[in-house]
């Protein structure tokens, strides 16, 4: 595309997204319109020249009037385009939020496992225990409001370390390359802990509850069906083996330090 198409077509469609944004272009469009019903009216001046007088008149006439119309003209198109960039912007906001806790959905969480990254990855699946119980005893309002609380708990303990989400159903992640796997590990028992001691106050009354979790390390160049595959076998383990407890991958064992490696059993 040559640079003449792609400067009209940038003013024709422009991406607008801040104040700056819409500045820029109400002083573009208005300078491109200046310059080009000058370009015409110095040309016919040229083409039928009477005095100087006349011409600069004319020219005068010309900036004045294509200021009075082009600027406010531009400024309504961008700040309709800006309008629509932001309509945008929070319809893939609310693609990527899960409706009922406000937290990354499962498709964001899968899209921060694609970025590339050099450092070793670290997912967690974590799962309320005896969740369709809950449901079944106390209602799908208490569940609901238990996912909610079980959300905020989660962000205000692991969101440090990298995204917090849920994955549906009472199943939530943590997706880290920035944290140290013992930092989280250290984290995540602090969770399970505030989790077990918080009583949930519902539309039914009162809870109790437990959670879950399974941790999973991958390197840079696997696949992140893998890592999903060994977190999720991991915290199949540890509600096979009595809940309210965290385990880890056969690798994330192997990726703890000497001495580390009996530990992770009574981490919760």
């Amino acid at each position: 595309m040559s640079p003449v198409r792609t400067f009209l077509t940038r003013l024709a469609r422009p991406t607008i997204t801040s104040r700056r944004d819409l500045i820029r272009y109400v002083v573009v469009v208005t300078a491109f319109s200046l310059v080009a019903a000058l370009a015409i009216d110095v040309a016919q001046q040229l083409m039928f020249f009477t005095t100087w007088v006349t011409a600069l008149r004319s020219w005068a006439v010309t900036v004045a009037a294509v200021t009075v119309i082009a600027t406010p003209v531009a400024t309504m198109f961008a700040r309709a385009q800006w309008e629509l960039q932001r309509a945008k912007d929070a319809l893939e906001d609310l693609s990527r939020t899960d409706p009922l806790t406000g937290l990354p959905n499962r498709r964001a969480l899968m899209e921060a496992s694609e970025a590339p990254t050099p450092q070793t990855m670290v997912l967690v699946i974590a799962d309320v225990d005896r969740f369709k119980a809950l449901n079944d005893t106390y209602g799908h309002r208490a569940g609901d409001a238990v996912l909610q609380a079980v959300g905020q708990i989660m962000t205000q303990h692991l969101a440090g370390f990298g995204l917090v989400g849920r994955l549906g159903g009472e199943e939530f992640a943590l997706i880290s390359s920035d944290a140290s796997l013992e930092q989280i590990m250290s984290a995540l028992r602090e969770l399970l802990r505030a989790i077990e001691a918080t009583p949930f106050v519902t539309p039914g009354g009162a809870v109790r509850i437990t959670m879950s979790a399974g941790i999973a390390i991958r390197h840079s160049s696997e696949p992140f069906e893998r890592l999903y595959s060994e977190a999720d076998e991991a915290l199949y383990l540890a509600k096979r083996s009595g809940r309210n407890q965290i385990e880890l991958s056969a690798r994330a064992k192997e990726a703890l330090p000497p001495g580390k490696t009996a530990d992770y059993q009574n981490l919760a």
